[in-house]
């Protein structure tokens, strides 16, 4: 007598197809949950707004030890360095004057640039995304506002990076 064999399987055909289709899917589909560029781009925006904040408060201290922190406008001098102030905490009128208190290369070679309005804000930026300055509040983007007034901190704010 003779047997028969019934084997079930995927031939290697439709194992090849099967991969092939798995393969598309993950390149088309893996980018759009894994978006690990603007990940990075928040995180440093995130980096540079800490830097700022923990250099404002050194610059307040100087402040308070030097009388400057209850004037509206001033300077202070920091490690050698003077620092236009207002209220105490670093001046936004001047890119250089914010700049010079955080180590964060910024501006040429860099990713990242800084742009002042003249006034009362300083905003830094993703430079990959824009041909020219962005205003405050821009996607990829940190702003920092003076303080307005004794005793208030000023504002630091992250956009952050969105897919495009």
């Amino acid at each position: 007598m003779q047997k028969v064999s019934k084997q079930q399987g995927f031939t290697l055909i439709e194992l090849i197809i099967v991969i092939v289709l798995l393969g598309i899917l993950a390149v088309t589909a893996a980018p759009k949950f894994l978006n690990l560029q603007d990940d990075a781009r928040d995180s440093v925006l995130q980096g540079i707004a800490g830097s700022i904040e923990s250099a404002a408060s050194i610059v307040y201290g100087k402040s308070l030890i030097q009388d400057a922190a209850g004037v509206d406008e001033s300077t202070v001098v920091v490690d050698g360095t003077t620092i236009g102030v207002v209220y105490g905490y670093p001046d936004a009128g001047d890119v250089a004057n914010l700049t010079s208190i955080i180590e964060v290369k910024l501006g040429d070679g860099s990713d990242y640039a800084a742009v002042s309005n003249g006034e009362d804000t300083v905003t830094i930026y993703y430079t990959g995304d824009y041909d020219e300055a962005p205003d405050a509040g821009a996607n990829c983007s940190l702003s920092y506002v003076n303080s307005t007034g004794e005793g208030v901190r000023p504002v630091v704010t992250v956009t952050p990076c969105e897919a495009p």
